[in-house]
C-alpha cells in the first residue's frame, strides 16, 4: 500500500509593474520534507507554465495576472490544487497542500504456464537515423516525444520495461528523463495519462540500448496507447544527444511542458515496451 503523503508548496509572490507577477517557490512532501521534482505549475486556460526543477524549485512569470485567473499545481499521484488570483495575492508566505490520490496497486503474478511476452512499439532500431528533441531556444526541459503503440494482442497487458536506443551522447554527466504513458483520445492524440506515480530515470550511456525496468510500477492497460519520453534537462543540443528514430513511425511531440501536442511529419523515436499477458 502506498504511503499517505502530502505535498507542501511554499510560494512567494512579487508584483512587477501593474499586472506582471512572478510566482516562485519550492515544492516538498510535507511528511518527509523531501523535494518533489518536476511538478507542473501553470496558469489555467493558457500555455503559460513551468516544471519545478530536480530540487522542487520553480519560478513562473505571468505577464498579465488578474484576481479571476487561476494557478494550478499538479503532480502524478496527487490531487491537483487550484488557486484563484485573489487567493494568491493574499497568501504570501503560506503553505499549500496537495492531497495524495490513494491507489490500490495490486501485484500482478505472471507465471510461465499461462503467460505470453511480446514487444509493442518499434521492434527494430533505425540506428542510422539520429532523432532529437526540438525544444524552444534549445531548452528541452518538459519536451516530450511520443509514438502510438498498437496493442495487437487485444487483451490487457502488463508493461514490464521501456526501451530506446541512444545513438550519440557526448554530455559528461547523467541526463534525466521521464517516461509517460497516455490513453489515445478521440482525435487520435495523446490524452489522459494512466500512470499512478511518476517514472524518472537517469542515464550516462553514450551509445546503445537503454532499458528501464517498470515491473514495480504495476502498469496495465487495454487497447492502444502512447509511450512518451520527456526530457528534463535544459539547454541541450541535438548535435550532442540523439536517439534512434524511424521515418515510418507516426510521431507526436510537445515543445514544452504546457504546449499542445503536435503531430510530426517524417517519423519519430524508436520506442518500445516489453509486455506480458495472460494467454
Amino acid at each position: 500500500m502506498k504511503r499517505l503523503r502530502l505535498l507542501t508548496c511554499f510560494l512567494v509572490i512579487c508584483h512587477l509593474g501593474f499586472s506582471q507577477v512572478i510566482i516562485s517557490g519550492t515544492i516538498k512532501d510535507k511528511n518527509t520534507q523531501q523535494a518533489i521534482p518536476f511538478a507542473s505549475i501553470g496558469l489555467v486556460g493558457t500555455l503559460q507554465g513551468v516544471l519545478s526543477d530536480g530540487n522542487g524549485k520553480f519560478e513562473l512569470t505571468i505577464p498579465h495576472f488578474t484576481d479571476k485567473d487561476t494557478i494550478r499545481i499538479s503532480s502524478i499521484g496527487y490531487n491537483s490544487l487550484s488557486m484563484a488570483g485573489n487567493e494568491l495575492k493574499e497568501s504570501t508566505n503560506k503553505l499549500f497542500y496537495l492531497k495524495p490520490e490513494l491507489y490500490n496497486l495490486k501485484e500482478i503474478e505472471i507465471n510461465a504456464k499461462n503467460s505470453g511476452y511480446t514487444i509493442l512499439g518499434t521492434s527494430k532500431y533505425s540506428t542510422g537515423i539520429c532523432t532529437a528533441f526540438a525544444g524552444e531556444n534549445n531548452n528541452w526541459k518538459g519536451e516530450q516525444a511520443a509514438i502510438q503503440v498498437n496493442n495487437t494482442i487485444s487483451t490487457p497487458v502488463y508493461i514490464e520495461s521501456f526501451n530506446f536506443y541512444i545513438i550519440k551522447n557526448v554530455y559528461p554527466d547523467s541526463l534525466q528523463f521521464r517516461i509517460m504513458f497516455y490513453e489515445v483520445d478521440a482525435k487520435g492524440y495523446p490524452g489522459k495519462t494512466f500512470l499512478k506515480k511518476p517514472i524518472l530515470f537517469k542515464t550516462n550511456l553514450k551509445h546503445g540500448e537503454v532499458t528501464i525496468d517498470l515491473k514495480d510500477y504495476y502498469i496495465t492497460t487495454t487497447g492502444d496507447f502512447f509511450i512518451s519520453l520527456e526530457c528534463l534537462e535544459e539547454k541541450m543540443e541535438s548535435t550532442k544527444f540523439c536517439f534512434a528514430g524511424s521515418i515510418k513511425v507516426p510521431s507526436f511531440c510537445k515543445t514544452s511542458a504546457f504546449a499542445n501536442w503536435i503531430r510530426v511529419r517524417g517519423g519519430g523515436g524508436d520506442f518500445n515496451v516489453k509486455v506480458s499477458y495472460i494467454k
